[in-house]
């Protein structure tokens, strides 16, 4: 599907895209232990659409944190819920392009979103998507830097992209942990 800039802004001004939770279930015991943010689109026309139906063109546009900070109200608020219904702190993972990690305009929102997460009782974790290579980011400082200011960084669907064990992940970014597609 292709959505134009306009229509996209349109939708994201509209609240017309809300989040989605998936559970993250520990290997081991079984118990969940937090959830991952997945943007879902309530198309007036076209239905719920899921994120493989507009990201591309969310990215391609430059909207990626624009969609973030419109659905940050309501992600805190169901984080807070989370927490509370759940008695503990919970881990909320939340996909990330790496543009858009690299802009610096959008870092100081990025923080604000880790710390109101923070504070209504959720772990966040910042997963960085694989569909752009990491190698043409020189800057890990910028990783390093966001890493001393507190985010955590994980790399999402680990393998399926251009990330990999023969990669530079690794050596460009912080990560503390790897999602991974399929087990």
């Amino acid at each position: 599907m292709h959505f134009s800039a306009f229509r996209l802004q349109q939708a994201i001004r509209n609240r017309e895209f809300t989040p989605f939770y998936q559970p993250i279930v520990c290997a081991t015991g079984g118990e969940v232990v937090g959830c991952e943010m997945l943007a879902r689109w309530l198309h007036p026309q076209k239905g719920l659409l899921s994120a493989g139906n507009f990201i591309p063109a969310i990215e391609a546009t430059g909207l990626g944190g624009a969609l973030l900070r419109g659905l940050a109200d309501e992600v805190c608020g169901d984080g807070q819920d989370l927490a509370r219904s759940a008695g503990r702190r919970l881990m909320m993972t939340l996909n990330l392009s790496l543009s858009l990690v690299m802009t610096p305009l959008f870092r100081p929102h990025l923080l604000a979103l880790s710390i109101r997460l923070e504070q209504a009782g959720m772990t966040p974790v910042f997963e960085i998507t694989e569909r752009e290579d990491i190698r043409a980011f020189p800057q890990a400082a910028v990783f390093r830097q966001l890493a001393a200011w507190g985010l955590r960084f994980a790399v999402d669907d680990f393998g399926t992209g251009h990330a990999g064990p023969a990669s530079t992940v690794a050596d460009r970014m912080i990560a503390r942990t790897v999602s991974l597609a399929r087990c």
